[in-house]
């Protein structure tokens, strides 16, 4: 029976166990789990707590003590006096070294000895001396030998044989199983067209490819996203089996011709109608038979006095121009021709009427002034008579002097 450890197999249901042996300090108590550290707290002297690991059942518990070796907890001096206090822990620490290194002994078969070659095997118990044999052989050296054909499949771990191992040129067909070859096990681009049988690839062996596409006369290949399927061409085009091209009629739309394609007149009906007489047409914005009806007509709408002029029929450069910006905002003024020719800037003989003369002011008369422009002589008052103030001056209204009211009013009548 040990003196200094006590071991348990766990049974899953509980983490703590009994302390069965006495210890100097708490820190001289160690614990493991299956041979690997564990961690644990105190409940009281005698009685322990794993934290971790948590137990499952089976698993082996070993509480140990180990009082310190290389450190001694008791330094006598000279003259001090001895207690029974320390003499006690003096002896106590060297009777449980004493006890822990019996305990390691107890290991050992008591009929071990050091036979050459052979090693100490645990049995539960104690370490007995054994030779070393089977599969493996061990010398006193330590060199450890595997046995001829003593490694089985079973021994050797999947995917550990490595090129390295197998001999070159040592494996042929035979060790091969049926369809165990597969792409990866093909290096990249070592399938030649040598190794491929005559019409034995398929449209299902491309992954492009339809599986069911064939050599349809005048079909093409055309992608739905996942492979090529064999299809007719149709629609606005079609093809024949040499390639030739043809365009069904009428199918061009307007919105098949790109905006910049910048078509020639040329290409519009019989060409007669060139790219400059196109270019008139520009700013149009209604039926031009429907403008040229109405001009015809005689019902022209409002024309932009700066965009309409008349042109000489012999001579275009000949224009005669309008211009409204004169005319009071709102309002419309109308040309009306007289029952005659008309010479504009000149008025024909016998053309103007009292009715196109400005108004003036009543009694006043129409004469001309020093610079030949009309002028009017202002009203005289009742009895004046109209007086000649010579060249370059206008005549006046003035008091009649050395004549008769009737000589005057007969003056006036000549004049």
């Amino acid at each position: 029976m040990a003196n200094s450890k006590v071991q348990y197999t766990a049974d899953g249901s509980t983490q703590s166990f009994a302390v069965t042996f006495p210890f100097i300090s708490r820190s001289h108590v160690s614990v493991e789990v299956d041979g690997s550290n564990a961690t644990f707290t105190w409940n009281n002297d005698s009685q322990i707590t794993i934290a971790s690991p948590t137990l499952s059942g089976s698993e082996i518990v070993l509480i140990a003590r180990s009082t310190s070796q290389s450190t001694r907890l008791v330094d006598y001096v000279d003259g001090s006096n001895l207690t029974e206090t320390d003499l006690d822990l003096d002896s106590k620490q060297a009777f449980y070294m004493a006890q822990e290194s019996l305990d390691e002994l107890t290991l050992l078969d008591d009929a071990a000895v050091a036979t050459s070659a052979h090693i100490l095997v645990g049995n539960g118990t104690t370490f007995t001396n054994v030779a070393v044999s089977g599969d493996v052989t061990i010398t006193n050296g330590g060199a450890v030998t595997i046995a001829n054909t003593a490694v089985e499949t079973a021994m050797i771990a999947n995917d550990a044989i490595n090129g390295t191992k197998i001999a070159d040129d040592a494996i042929d067909s035979e060790h091969y199983t049926d369809g165990s070859i597969d792409t990866a096990h093909i290096a990249d681009l070592n399938v030649t067209t040598g190794k491929i049988a005559n019409d034995a690839i398929t449209g299902a062996k491309i992954e492009l490819f339809d599986d069911s596409y064939a050599a349809t006369n005048g079909h093409i290949l055309v992608a739905d996203g996942t492979d090529f399927d064999n299809v007719a061409m149709s629609g606005d085009v079609t093809i024949s089996n040499t390639g030739v091209t043809s365009i069904a009629t009428g199918v061009i739309g307007n919105t098949d011709i790109n905006g910049s394609a910048a078509i020639d007149a040329s290409k519009i009906h019989n060409g007669n109608v060139s790219n400059a007489e196109f270019a008139y047409l520009d700013g149009v914005t209604s039926s031009i038979q429907t403008q040229l009806n109405s001009i015809s007509a005689g019902a022209i709408s409002t024309v932009q006095d700066d965009v309409f002029a008349i042109q000489d029929d012999g001579d275009n450069t000949k224009q005669i121009t309008f211009q409204a910006s004169g005319i009071t905002s709102g309002a419309t003024r109308t040309i009306t021709m007289p029952d005659s020719n008309v010479t504009l800037g000149t008025p024909n003989d016998n053309t103007v009427s009292l009715a196109k003369l400005a108004g003036g002011t009543d009694g006043n008369l129409i004469t001309y002034d020093t610079s030949g422009d009309p002028a009017h002589v202002a009203t005289g008052n009742s009895g004046q008579i109209l007086t000649s103030n010579g060249a370059g001056a206008a005549p006046t209204f003035q008091a009649a002097t050395g004549a008769t009211n009737g000589f005057a009013i007969a003056m006036a009548v000549a004049l």
